[in-house]
């Protein structure tokens, strides 16, 4: 889905840093077997703050990650992450 420029699904083709072939090896993380890197896509870098900061805000994740706040939201519209309304609107 496209949401005005904001394609969540988009998976990414090449690595960033070799621009060799990425392996997809799922929930957004790939790995490219040319210079051994761990690549993460917007959903995956989102995934990987959330597992090491429970509960982080949108904004936390935001500046943490790089992924634009309004990305986010789409994810969590997509149910990709819920939202732990005990904690003030906090993800999980």
């Amino acid at each position: 889905m496209d949401f005005g420029g904001l394609n969540l699904d988009r998976k990414l083709k090449s690595c960033p840093e070799c621009g060799h072939a990425l392996d997809y090896k799922g929930l957004g993380e790939y790995f490219c077997r040319s210079c051994d890197k761990k690549i993460y896509d917007d959903y995956g870098k989102v995934r990987h703050f959330l597992e090491e900061y429970p509960g982080a805000t949108v904004v936390q994740i935001a500046q943490a990650t790089g992924v634009d706040k309004a990305k986010i939201r789409m994810m969590v519209q997509q149910e990709k992450f819920v939202i732990n309304g005990s904690s003030g609107g906090s993800l999980m």
